[in-house]
C-alpha cells in the first residue's frame, strides 16, 4: 500500500533506502537523518503531480482525499487541506482533480504513451539486499526499496510531469532531469528489479505538461 511503502513501515525488512533517500544522502547526510526521524515535507507542487499518477494508472493512493471545494480560499477549505496535512494524506481540491483528468486523458490518448501504458503492471514495490563496499575494504548490506510506476514484459517505465511549457522536450527536460539526479533513479528501479528477477530491463520516461497543449 502507498501509506506504508511511503512510510516505509515494513516490519519484515526494517528501515529501507529508497532512490529519493539516495539522493538526499549525497546531497546532505545531516537531512537525510531528519527526514529519516521526521519524514520529507509534503509540498503543494507534489499533489497534482501524484494525482495524474493514480489516474493515468490506474491505481489506488488511498493518501489522496478529494475536498469538496474548487480552491483553497475559503476558511473551511484551509482547515480541511490543513487536518488532512497533519494525518499524512493528499488534499486535492475538484479543480485540481478536473485538471489531473485532463492530464491523464491527453497520456491515455497520446498514440506511443497510451500504447505503453496498455499493458503492464501500475506501482510495483520491490525490496531487495545491496551490499556496499566500504573504504576499508569491508562490505555492509542496505536494504533497499522501490516503487515502479509501471511494470512492462520489456521494460520499466516512469512517468514524470512537467510544470514549464515546453518541460516535455528534449533539452528541457534533460536538464530537470540532471538537476533531479532522474539517472540515481533509474539505476536504482532497473538495480533493483535485475536484483529479485534476474531480467535486466530497459528504462522509459514518459513526461506530460500540466498545461495545454
Amino acid at each position: 500500500a502507498e501509506l506504508d511503502y511511503h512510510g516505509d513501515r515494513t516490519v519484515t525488512f526494517g528501515p529501507t533506502l529508497s532512490a529519493s533517500g539516495a539522493k538526499t544522502l549525497l546531497r546532505s547526510p545531516r537531512r537525510f537523518a531528519y527526514e529519516r526521524d521526521h519524514g520529507r515535507p509534503p509540498k503543494d507542487e507534489f499533489d497534482l503531480g501524484g494525482l495524474v499518477h493514480t489516474l493515468v494508472l490506474r491505481s489506488h493512493d488511498e493518501r489522496i482525499r478529494v475536498i469538496d471545494a474548487w480552491d483553497w480560499r475559503t476558511k473551511a477549505a484551509q482547515e480541511a487541506r490543513k487536518a488532512l496535512r497533519a494525518e499524512g494524506l493528499t488534499p486535492v481540491n475538484r479543480a485540481d482533480l478536473l485538471k489531473a483528468s485532463r492530464i491523464a486523458r491527453a497520456v491515455r490518448l497520446h498514440p506511443l504513451a497510451g500504447a505503453i501504458f496498455s499493458e503492464g503492471r501500475p506501482e510495483v514495490s520491490m525490496y531487495w539486499p545491496s551490499e556496499v563496499a566500504l573504504e576499508d575494504g569491508s562490505s555492509h548490506v542496505v536494504m533497499c526499496r522501490g516503487r515502479v510506476d509501471w511494470v512492462r514484459s520489456n521494460a520499466i517505465v516512469d512517468l514524470k510531469t512537467a510544470g514549464r511549457p515546453g518541460g516535455s522536450e528534449l533539452d528541457d527536460f534533460g536538464r530537470q532531469a540532471a538537476n533531479l539526479n532522474y539517472p540515481l533513479a533509474a539505476a536504482h528501479y532497473t538495480d533493483g528489479w535485475e536484483a529479485l528477477t534476474g531480467e535486466a530491463l530497459p528504462f522509459l520516461t514518459v513526461t506530460v505538461e500540466t498545461e495545454e497543449p
